[in-house]
């Protein structure tokens, strides 16, 4: 190995950078368990020996009755919160490791997930947002135990810890960090209530070691099960599903619809618990609101890309097309609408909604009962409802408007004309209706030639009472469409709208595996709506159905035949992880995409199956089973959780709750499991519904108000809770039950380890946010029924080049993302944080790239700049770990062998195998293979 001795860091200095060149012999020489230094925080006298400073700081007793300090916030709050600071041993050789002692049910609420951050020396210890080496801590937004502690931990640098006995560490709290948000303010959000409490900061020098005798981590209770409250859950769901299909039907404004909204409305025409099933006013509003998707895009061209459209594009219009083409043609032959050319909710079936209430003098009232409206007037009065505020477009010729009425006084039909500029030009157009039980009021009118909308009143004047229903304006024979203003006919717009969408998204692929498949879903949809709408316009189905398979991984991805990344660059590893630089957690939860997919391909017509494509998509889906936990919900009851510590770009801890499938905006539990009837996730589904943890994972669809999560909703309600509750009961349940037999999951593309070892998991990632190059660093996450740990730590690597990229002074952020096509959205580094300037304790770290295809380009056409993300890059060859006992040996090439000599002796056990073998012997490790040993030593 190579010593840190005082000529290499002096060397290193000289040229402002350090290359840490470690080897398996150092680690593995007389490993020492036991802390180098522990510092209590609220214990008088270990503060004072570790010469504690504080800043807005508050000693505490916290969980089992232990000292703590919070840190807390400033007045007016900021994105700096308190800190402490405190000088603690370390190692003059080698890497020496900072661990910190957390209570496992201190937990915040989303958007209260203040962070810890580390330094050394003054300088910031790693990054502030998804660095390789991370936050101290980031606040947990679910418990990570109940009634027991946790540690987190990360390297110190050698360049500042070498040749030293001690180094002065200082822990400052900050806000939040939302990644998305577009200025500063938005960026860093400020610190508003304390930091959980820190227990217990430690320095020593193997990545796992043993607190002392002394140092209580608590007893977990056993998980209890959650009552299930499934029944009383889905009716809640079931009643918001039906009044988003009311109001979706009756009072959305038609033209501006999202296309949640009108795929929703669409859907709904087919479902009969629908009030929009086979209702035609259905049809005509999806098509007004693809109206009002048409001419928004035409007046601003970036509709296509922003909001809803995003990576999909016009996609859902062909989607909504396949939905109801066959009933949908006689809509498509009218011309785009430039407004709404119906009236909101002309049966009262959405109460008052899209009326309003009105005394034109004296005193009445209106309210909405079983689907009526009732006005009352006083003697002298003129009450009613009117539609002023939601009037309808109407074209010239002759119309015949009516109302059922029943009365007892004088009740009457006003209808009023407006010009396009909304100054009324024919009014009081009065019906009179007859008094006594239900009648029908209404006669003929000629639209006013200036006349462009239309407004109805139903009124009542004197003394009385009348129960008004089901409105009606209906075009006669010389009567024009509507709003439609010299606008192209439906067919010939929704075509130009697909055309564009499919030309568009096909040049801008994207390399993010759920982009790209979002990406190919609009594309293939398109195109689907162009082979009904348009043929000689479409692809052929191999053309198109080739962007699904590339969107599973079947095929390269080819960038519509650039192949930037390659001829064998695929979205999914051969073990069906999802693949980009590195195991991926939430952002891989890709089943409600995969779901997408394959409505895209079956729904319509002209739908069709694929056995290949459903055989990888299932593969995808169940491979992700092997990153589910034991963990505790927010009240202590048993749940599987998403692995996520170890996950590349996520930044939430401890992950969701999940069995088969997670509940996301468009993606609920039962979503694959329905879809597909695979008897494994079947089994897993049925998993969650024993433990009780159906009905939790449902708030989402009750809680978010917008029309994505109503369209998730809508398929929960509308397919699939029925489609799983006619499958059958299945043996199969997630393996990482505590129950469930051991096993080994690697993946070699990847660079993931899943392993079961008894009563304890562990989550390794040895592909670590290594985004420009190697960085000898990898993520590990340890889970017992009674202990966690997770944390950054050494690794060894072996196959790189020589170095080519050297740590720069970045504290934010380490790199800048590639968005392909010769972009970068934003600078390297990221944003700077609010305060004085920051320097960063890694700068000057010299580190190696991989070799890469010689037809791959990392940097996706954007040339490559200090920072700049790059993938594969960063992916070793060989990979050598070793943590509480684990020996992990990984190969990620195709084509090489490496030896792995593990410098221990002693016999071990192949985790694969269950055999004792001797560590001292050396192993070949083939391509694309993995060798788990454990040292019970």
């Amino acid at each position: 190995m190579t010593s840190l001795s005082r000529r290499t860091v002096l060397k290193g200095a000289a040229l402002s950078s350090f290359a840490w060149t470690a080897s398996p012999a150092h680690a593995t020489s007389a490993p020492t368990t036991a802390p180098l230094d522990t510092v209590v925080f609220g214990d008088t006298a270990s503060e004072t020996r570790h010469g504690l400073t504080t800043d807005l700081s508050t000693k505490v007793t916290g969980g089992l009755g232990q000292s703590a300090r919070t840190l807390d916030p400033r007045t007016p709050a900021e994105w700096w919160g308190g800190s402490v600071g405190f000088t603690v041993a370390v190692a003059p050789t080698g890497t020496t490791y900072l661990s910190i002692k957390l209570f496992g049910e201190d937990f915040a609420a989303p958007e209260s997930e203040w962070r810890l951050q580390a330094f050394i020396d003054g300088a910031v210890l790693g990054w502030f947002e998804q660095g390789p080496v991370d936050n101290l801590d980031l606040m947990s937004q679910h418990p990570r135990r109940i009634n027991g502690f946790f540690l987190h931990t990360l390297p110190l640098p050698e360049t500042v810890t070498a040749e030293r006995r001690s180094v002065r560490i200082e822990i400052r709290a900050v806000g939040r960090i939302y990644a998305y948000g577009t200025t500063d303010a938005a960026y860093f959000r400020p610190m508003t209530t304390p930091s959980r409490g820190i227990y217990r900061a430690y320095t020593h020098t193997e990545p796992y070691f043993r607190p002392g005798p002394r140092d209580d981590f608590g007893t977990s209770p056993e998980p209890t099960l959650r009552p299930a409250a499934d029944t009383a859950v889905v009716a809640d769901i079931r009643r918001r599903v039906l009044a988003d299909q009311t109001a979706l039907l009756h009072t959305a404004r038609a033209h501006t619809l999202d296309a949640w909204g009108f795929i929703t409305l669409a859907e709904g025409y087919h479902w009969a618990d629908s009030p929009a099933y086979r209702q035609p006013r259905a049809l005509s509003r999806v098509c007004q609101a693809i109206d009002g998707r048409y001419l928004a895009w035409k007046a601003d061209p970036a509709v296509l890309t922003a909001s809803d459209q995003q990576w999909q594009g016009f996609g859902r219009v062909g989607l909504a097309l396949c939905t109801l083409w066959e009933d949908i043609q006689d809509e498509l032959d009218r011309p785009v609408s430039t407004g709404p050319t119906d009236l909101l909710n002309p049966g009262f079936d959405a109460g008052l909604g899209g009326w309003s209430t009105t005394v034109w003098r004296g005193t009445g009232t209106a309210a909405a009962v079983d689907g009526t409206v009732v006005v009352t007037a006083a003697a002298g009065s003129l009450a009613g409802v009117t539609s002023a505020n939601n009037r309808t477009l109407i074209g010239q010729g002759t119309h015949r408007y009516t109302v059922r009425v029943k009365t007892d006084g004088a009740a009457y039909l006003d209808v009023l004309f407006y010009d396009a500029a909304g100054k009324l030009v024919g009014t009081d157009n009065k019906f009179a209706a007859t008094p006594g039980d239900w009648t029908t009021a209404g006669g003929e009118l000629r639209t006013p030639a200036t006349a462009a909308q239309v407004r109805i009143d139903l009124r009542v004047e004197g003394a009385g009472t009348a129960a008004f229903d089901d409105v009606r304006i209906e075009a006669l024979a010389d009567a024009q469409p509507p709003g439609s203003g010299g606008q192209p006919l439906r067919r010939d717009a929704y075509r130009e709208m697909l055309l564009a969408s499919r030309e568009y998204w096909r040049r801008n692929q994207r390399h993010y595996t759920n982009q790209v498949q979002i990406l190919a879903i609009g594309v293939y949809q398109a195109n689907r709506g162009l082979r009904l709408l348009s043929p000689d316009d479409a692809w052929p189905e191999a053309q198109a159905r080739r962007w699904l398979y590339e969107a599973v991984g079947l095929e390269p991805l080819s960038f519509d035949g650039d192949y930037l990344l390659g001829h064998d660059y695929r979205i999914a590893t051969p073990k069906g992880l999802t693949r980009e630089l590195g195991y991926v957690g939430t952002y891989g939860e890709v089943t409600d995409w995969l779901v997408a997919i394959w409505e895209s391909l079956t729904v319509g017509p002209d739908g069709s199956e694929d056995a290949v494509l459903r055989d990888q998509i299932l593969k995808i889906v169940k491979t992700r089973g092997w990153f589910r936990f034991p963990g505790v919900d927010d009240d202590g009851h048993r749940a599987m959780r998403l692995e996520q510590v170890i996950g590349w770009r996520n930044e939430h801890y401890p992950g969701d709750m999940v069995y088969a499938q997670r509940t996301a905006w468009d993606g609920h539990p039962l979503e694959a499991v329905a879809t597909f009837g695979d008897p494994e996730l079947t089994g897993w589904a049925q998993q969650m519904i024993a433990d009780g943890q159906f009905a939790p994972q449902l708030k989402l669809l009750l809680t978010n108000t917008s029309r994505r999560v109503g369209l998730n909703a809508f398929h929960l309600i509308s397919r699939d809770l029925a489609a799983f509750e006619r499958l059958p009961t299945s043996p199969h349940r997630l393996p990482g039950g505590w129950d469930r037999p051991d096993f080994v999951f690697t993946d070699e593309t990847a660079g993931a380890v899943a392993i079961k070892r008894g009563q304890e998991i562990l989550y390794a990632s040895l592909y670590w946010r290594a985004r420009q190059a190697i960085n000898n660093w990898g993520r590990v996450h340890l889970i017992t029924p009674q202990s966690e740990r997770s944390g950054t730590i050494r690794l060894w690597t072996r196959g790189g080049t020589d170095g080519t990229f050297t740590v720069a002074d970045w504290t934010t952020t380490d790199y800048a993302i590639n968005d392909g096509g010769g972009t970068c959205s934003f600078a390297g580094g990221g944003r700077t944080p609010p305060g004085e300037p920051l320097r960063q304790a890694f700068l000057g770290y010299d580190l190696s790239t991989a070799p890469v295809p010689e037809d791959m380009d990392p940097y996706l056409g954007c040339p490559r700049a200090s920072g700049i993300e790059g993938l594969e890059v960063g992916r070793a060859p060989f990979y050598q770990l070793e943590y509480g006992g684990y020996l992990i040996a990984m190969n990620t090439t195709t084509d090489r062998t490496f030896t792995f000599r593990s410098g221990r002796s002693g016999t071990g056990i192949d985790l694969r195998t269950g055999r004792r073998v001797p560590l001292s012997r050396p192993v070949q490790v083939g391509p694309q293979s993995t060798v788990v040993y454990f040292d019970p030593a």
